[in-house]
């Protein structure tokens, strides 16, 4: 068969009866509709959500009460959260603390950390309408306060 430049070659039509029969040829299995909108779903369940927790948050607080005056009375807290690393750091007058946190749980309203080596001091951030609170039994024990603080996140 000989074809001018100008022509295209005719291409053969192929009648598909079955579906199904592609696939049994490959050897893959038919899916319908329905089980490929339930393979998606599962997809999207079994991805573990992630929060947005990662960044860098700050707060100064009146660390010696009696003095509120001076500069020297105040101190502040610094929480720096990575994806592979946390960090706690305080500084005041009296002290300059920095520690490893890691994280222990989280949701979309809070976020529980802990200190790397004990366990049993927790930094806990609450989200409330844009604003967060910090709660932790570790500042109590080193301020020797139970506070909330109000955290600025950068």
């Amino acid at each position: 068969m000989i074809f001018n430049s100008c022509e295209k070659p005719k291409a053969k039509k192929l009648e598909i009866t079955e579906v199904s029969s592609y696939h049994a040829a490959t050897d893959s299995p038919a899916i319908s509709l329905k089980d490929s909108a339930l393979i998606r779903q599962k997809t999207k369940l079994s991805v573990k959500k992630q929060f947005d927790w990662f960044g860098n948050y700050s707060c100064n607080f009146l660390r010696m009460k009696e003095e509120s005056g001076d500069l020297r009375g105040w101190g502040m807290i610094y929480i720096n959260l990575k994806r592979e690393s946390a960090t706690f750091k305080l500084d005041s007058y009296i002290e300059q603390i920095s520690e490893e946190l890691i994280i222990l749980n989280q949701n979309e309203s809070e976020i529980i950390l802990s200190l790397k080596n004990q366990k049993d001091y927790t930094f806990i951030i609450h989200k409330k309408e844009n604003k967060y609170f910090l709660k932790s039994n570790y500042i109590e024990k080193v301020v020797g306060e139970k506070e909330n603080y109000l955290l600025i996140k950068k």
